[in-house]
């Protein structure tokens, strides 16, 4: 018979060995807590109940008791509800809480005719209008119910009560008003008392200099005075495409990015909050390069986070010009060394067509138009590497056209381009190349795009002067020429996940690439091709 038993006991231990692995494989995702209740010991005169919150657990939660004979009791949602059973003076027992991922807790139960009023404590400190510290919640350890709150001498005027839960959950609520000392004293049925003091700081107000800033250009800047706060300032632009905010000390500086307008919320360490209302407007600019400036991009911070841009299969390259003088390999926009789109000619060329370079020039195309001076003109370069034919492969559209390009050397054709390469340290450059001056651009520009997509020649007709379209696929940069304020960059305003604004740089200090401030009068009237 003992050994019958054994083997029993035996099989019951390995069938629910094996429930358990089952049940555990079922719910691989569950993420277990800890069991919490707001109260882990409560004291309770006979037949009185009293509420205890659950604040943490895994649901479905079931209770017991020690002794039924002390307290019983139940559970509804997240609300334990104990009732004290006992007649006699001085008992206890324990209630246990438990929940569907076996976690459990205990609630110390006492129950007596009468107790000392004591509280889980006496003393606290709240600092005005600051989340999370301007409230308390005052427990009472003990009492005989029957509560009542009084408010000595002045301390209405620095907190207000909430009494709600006293009866029900033992529970009194009391929040800041004012900066001053308040005593609230606490009476229950037998005439026992506690005293509570709270000492309420009330912070600085968060004030600015202005909370309302007009730009009246794209990239101008204006600067607020942060006149009183609490320090451990943080600015958040509600719309990030259309302005930026810095924090130096006490100084915050708003910059703009795109016509519109947008709001900024800057709140301090104590959580006092202010907003500044933010309007950009501003004239239509081009830059004037005037072989005086270039500027270059590096999109390898974006392969870090997304590499298809090292091998694209598709790209359109953008550029709204207008250029004053011819020439040879005069910059337009490109990679230097990879795919880069340029003037051909010196001014005493008879021709002055667009080239189109790449692969170390192993691949280079011509338009079969020449391009004109002193006029707007939009190129957009086409490269799709999926298709066979050169032909197919590139296309150049001059004002919204397809111009049929010349073959002059085709050795190699692209079979991806990596937008984070070119043999002039990786940038991408729009009006100089290799910091070579002379290859400087001489004439203005309005805009420069950078797509990964391959653009129909509808779009780039339906687009020359505006981009029209909302949230357009394949948009990894736009360069609008339209700062109209001195500035080092021209701000990328693609309104995608990524940004990657254009350096400034001077095209005649023997190729540097050190940033260089664009004054004011560099950006003119923008134009568009007729």
């Amino acid at each position: 018979m003992l050994k019958k038993n054994h083997f029993l006991l035996l099989y019951f231990a390995i069938g629910l060995s094996i429930a358990m692995v089952s049940c555990a494989k079922k719910d691989t995702t569950f993420n277990a807590v800890e069991l919490q209740v707001e109260q882990s010991k409560i004291a309770l005169l006979p037949a009185k109940s009293i509420n205890v919150k659950i604040e943490n657990g895994n649901g479905e939660y079931r209770v017991s008791t020690s002794n039924e004979n002390v307290a019983r009791a139940s559970v509804a949602g997240d609300v334990v509800t104990i009732t004290a059973t006992s007649l006699q003076d001085r008992s206890h027992a324990v209630i246990i809480v438990t929940d569907k991922a076996f976690k459990r807790t205990s609630i110390d139960v006492e129950v007596a005719k009468v107790f000392n009023l004591t509280l889980d404590q006496t003393q606290a400190a709240l600092e005005v209008d600051v989340p999370g510290k301007s409230e308390v919640v005052i427990s009472i350890s003990t009492g005989n119910f029957g509560y009542k709150t009084e408010l000595m001498e002045n301390s209405a005027q620095f907190v207000s009560l909430d009494p709600a839960k006293l009866e029900s959950y033992g529970q009194l609520g009391i929040k800041a008003r004012a900066a001053g000392i308040a005593k609230v004293k606490l009476t229950d049925a037998q005439g026992k008392e506690a005293l509570i003091t709270v000492n309420v700081s009330a912070p600085a107000t968060l004030t600015l200099s202005k909370t309302n800033i007009a730009l009246d250009a794209i990239q101008a800047s204006e600067e607020i005075s942060i006149s009183s706060g609490n320090g451990g300032y943080k600015a958040t632009i509600a719309n990030k495409y259309i302005a930026k905010a810095s924090i130096s000390g006490n100084t915050i500086t708003i910059t703009g990015k795109t016509k519109g307008n947008t709001t900024m919320t800057l709140q301090d360490k104590k959580g006092r909050t202010v907003t500044v209302n933010i309007a950009i407007d501003g004239p239509e600019y081009a830059m004037n390069l005037s072989d005086q400036y270039f500027g270059y991009a590096n999109f390898s911070d974006i392969a870090i986070v997304d590499e298809s841009i090292k091998r694209c299969k598709q790209t359109t390259f953008e550029l709204t010009c207008r250029i004053t003088g011819y020439r040879g390999l005069q910059t337009f926009m490109g990679l230097e060394g990879k795919l880069m789109i340029r003037g051909k000619n010196d001014d005493f060329r008879p021709t002055h067509p667009i080239q189109i370079s790449g692969l170390g020039d192993k691949v280079v195309l011509e338009s079969t138009k020449n391009f004109n001076l002193n006029e707007w003109m939009n190129i957009a370069l086409v490269v799709d590497c999926e298709r066979s034919t050169i032909a197919e492969k590139y296309k150049l559209y001059i004002n919204g056209v397809q111009d049929v390009l010349v073959v002059a050397k085709q050795d190699e054709t692209h079979s991806t381009i990596d937008l984070t390469s070119s043999s002039d340290g990786n940038r991408f450059v729009v009006g100089r190349a290799a910091g070579q001056d002379f290859r400087a651009m001489k004439g203005s520009v309005s805009e420069a795009r950078v797509w990964t997509v391959a653009r129909t020649e509808q779009q780039i007709k339906d687009n020359m002067c505006e981009l029209k379209e909302t949230s357009p696929a394949g948009l990894l940069a736009r360069w609008n020429f339209n700062a109209g304020a001195e500035t080092e960059y021209i701000q990328d305003s693609n309104g995608g996940k990524y940004e990657t604004n254009l350096v400034i740089a001077n095209a005649k200090t023997g190729g540097s690439y050190s940033p260089f401030a664009a004054s004011k009068s560099a950006f003119v009237s923008k134009g568009c091709p007729n």
